[in-house]
């Protein structure tokens, strides 16, 4: 029985094989559908927050002129959409709509007291514009939703509201969104984004209805919420109303923004909200207020980046009032954000340089539904590759591990299809670098260990045959994760820190124990060797070297990495010179080494060990395409001058060996 499994383990490899060229098939439509939705809207909307221009204007001798000013030349920069939040009274006494009174002030002002113990919000309408609108919103916020006694006043011929609550506590409820500000706001041919918070507590439905009627009437089409929560949301599922939010914005044709740059997603913001949405959703890069002040190439750099990198469709751009002590004046900085919009080297030119377009955002039409079935394939050859990277290290275990693995994962893809696929992109995504860079140390070990020499251009060719298989792997990830949720950045690719360090950690084990043969005896035999091993000082030393190398290469993994600013120039320099930058380490670094390895290889046996810290620069490219938020197209042109630079400098590790080595043997002591 068991030579009868051994013989067929022999025969599987082969079929495993055939079913990861089939895998690489099945993958090509979803990532030819991927580019389709990717490509399906150009549009991007540069949106300004105007409740930052309301409180920038009352730095201004004449705020309203400022305001006028200011929105003028915000539209000949490109500025299409303003933001508009929920109102409060402190907004509204800044837009000049009402005057607010504490009792002190009515007092004053009257010459008769409040009754005792009424310490309540008094307030005036500045215009019968004002009352006529914003009456009903006040009355229908603190008297029907609040339950808070509202009363009529009047002086002179102005006509106002006494507000049973005390102006702080007043100030705290938020209202509708002020109409007088948006109906301005469209006549000088803006569109309105707006901005609804879950701070209209008790939530009710008929309440959100009415305002998203009002808003769809005039003409918004999106929103973005405010805050850290969707609009209706609440932690106890009985008082969820989230999943009505995203009901009635569907009822009225308006879709959502996904605000990038959080800490933490905005709670309510899920998949199925998104879903009962019909995905009609967009990325939403914000300016933060500590980048206003940065120079205006850095600033049109940053938005740039967002549309191009990272598949932005609106940009929202904030600002912030503060002393400018060297200049002796109140900065705003909307002139610096003007100038980085503004001009040839602009945000505005160069996004539309790049095909873009500037106007209303829309959502991604999404391509590929019909193609889900390829993705149990997919799913089914990505155990396979799993299976054949196991059978590296232990071979009578390839057709069982596939076996299982097919069941596991096919049971798991009927439970749980969106786990499955996760789970399978991670295995085929530290598999396919450890695989190939493994199969390199083979095929030079078979075809090159006895000739005593190296080469230059057959280390190049086994590198290029190494990259060509990582990029089998890399469409395995993007077939897999084939869905608008990604690409949106409802969900994210998982595992980032072990996917960098699992290829390092089973290529460093293969040269280690696995190399010279990976029977289990002769395994035990070396893992014994290593264990009794005598460990000098010099061994102890170059472990720190290793820990500290490890630790700093972590803290450059993933979004939160660390860089100092020389790199970050570097950086700039390369993105506005290539048009997108490669990844350093790759080219710098891991593909040269690569390169090095394969070429010492061929002459010196222990070059084998070059390979565990050469496999990074494969994993790296792998890596390059979990970022799913990234266009496919961008990702390949990255990898693809990192591949060639990292030729380029290949060239120079070699000379500097060479000459090391040859100066070594001429002048060392014998």
């Amino acid at each position: 029985m068991l030579q009868r499994y051994i013989a067929w383990n022999e025969r599987a490899r082969k079929w495993l094989w055939l079913l990861v060229a089939l895998g690489l098939i099945a993958s090509l439509p979803l990532a030819y559908k991927r580019v389709q939705t990717e490509r399906s809207t150009r549009n991007v909307e540069i949106v300004f927050d105007y409740r930052d221009l309301l409180e920038a204007s009352a730095y201004r001798p004449n705020p309203q002129q400022y305001i006028a000013d200011s929105l003028k030349a915000m539209k000949e920069a490109g500025i299409g959409s303003m933001a508009v939040y929920e109102s409060s009274l402190e907004e509204l006494k800044n837009s000049r709509r009402i005057q607010t009174f504490t009792p002190q002030e009515y007092t004053l002002l009257t010459g008769n007291a409040p009754a005792a113990g009424e310490n309540y919000t008094y307030l005036l309408f500045n215009s019968d514009e004002a009352r006529d609108k914003l009456r009903p919103i006040l009355e229908a916020a603190y008297r029907d939703r609040l339950k808070v006694d509202v009363k009529s006043w009047s002086l002179g011929n102005r006509s106002g509201l006494i507000i049973a609550l005390p102006y702080d506590e007043a100030n705290t409820k938020p209202l509708e969104p002020d109409p007088i500000t948006m109906d301005m706001l469209q006549q000088q041919g803006f569109r309105i984004v707006a901005r609804l918070s879950n701070r209209m507590q008790p939530f009710t439905e008929a309440e959100l209805e009415g305002i998203l009627k009002k808003l769809s009437q005039r003409g918004v089409k999106r929103i973005v919420f405010d805050g850290n929560a969707v609009t209706g949301f609440d932690t106890a599922p009985d008082s969820n109303h989230s999943p009505q939010t995203a009901a009635l914005l569907k009822k009225y044709g308006m879709g959502a923004a996904v605000i990038d740059r959080l800490k933490a997603p905005q709670k309510g913001f899920t998949v199925s909200f998104a879903e009962r949405l019909d995905y009609n959703v967009v990325r939403l890069f914000p300016l933060l207020e500590t980048e206003v002040n940065l120079p205006p190439d850095q600033i049109a750099d940053k938005l740039v980046l967002a549309v191009k990198d990272r598949n932005l469709r609106m940009l929202f751009l904030n600002t912030k009032t503060a002393k400018d002590l060297d200049k002796g004046f109140m900065n705003d900085y909307v002139d610096n954000i003007l100038a980085s919009l503004n001009g040839p080297e602009g945000a505005v030119a160069r996004i539309e340089k790049l095909g873009y377009r500037i106007g209303e955002a829309h959502a991604f039409v999404v391509y590929g539904s019909s193609l889900q079935p390829l993705k149990p394939v997919v799913l089914v050859a990505g155990t396979a590759l799993i299976a054949l990277t196991i059978g590296l290290f232990f071979p009578a275990l390839t057709t069982a591990a596939f076996v299982v693995g097919t069941l596991g994962s096919l049971a798991l893809y009927g439970l749980s299809s969106n786990l499955a696929l996760q789970a399978m992109a991670f295995g085929v995504g530290v598999c396919t670098p450890t695989l190939a860079t493994i199969w390199a140390i083979r095929y030079i070990r078979r075809r090159y260990a006895d000739s005593g020499s190296s080469n230059w251009w057959r280390a190049l060719l086994v590198f290029l045959g190494t990259s060509l298989f990582t990029v089998v792997g890399i469409l395995y990830v993007v077939a897999l994760l084939a869905d608008i949720t990604y690409y949106v950045v409802l969900q994210q690719f998982r595992g980032v820190a072990l996917l960098h360090l699992l290829p390092i950690a089973l290529v460093g084990l293969y040269v280690l124990l696995f190399a010279e043969s990976n029977r289990p005896r002769d395994v035990w035999e070396r893992a014994r060797g290593i264990l009794f091993a005598r460990i000098t000082v010099l061994w102890v030393v170059l472990a720190a070297v290793f820990g500290g190398v490890l630790y700093y290469y972590l803290t450059r993994t993933g979004n939160e990495g660390q860089a100092s600013e020389i790199e970050k120039l570097f950086r700039t320099y390369l993105e506005n010179g290539l048009g997108v930058r490669p990844r350093t380490k790759e080219f710098l670094f891991a593909h040269p080494l690569f390169i090095l390895a394969a070429y010492l290889y061929m002459r010196y046996r222990h070059a084998i060990y070059l390979f565990a810290g050469a496999v990074m620069g494969q994993l790296s490219m792998v890596d390059t395409f979990a970022h799913l938020h990234t266009p496919l197209y961008i990702s390949f042109i990255r990898i693809g001058y990192g591949i060639a630079f990292g030729i380029v400098i290949s060239l120079v590790y070699v000379a500097v060996w060479e000459v090391l080595a040859r100066g070594w043997g001429r002048w060392a002591p014998k």
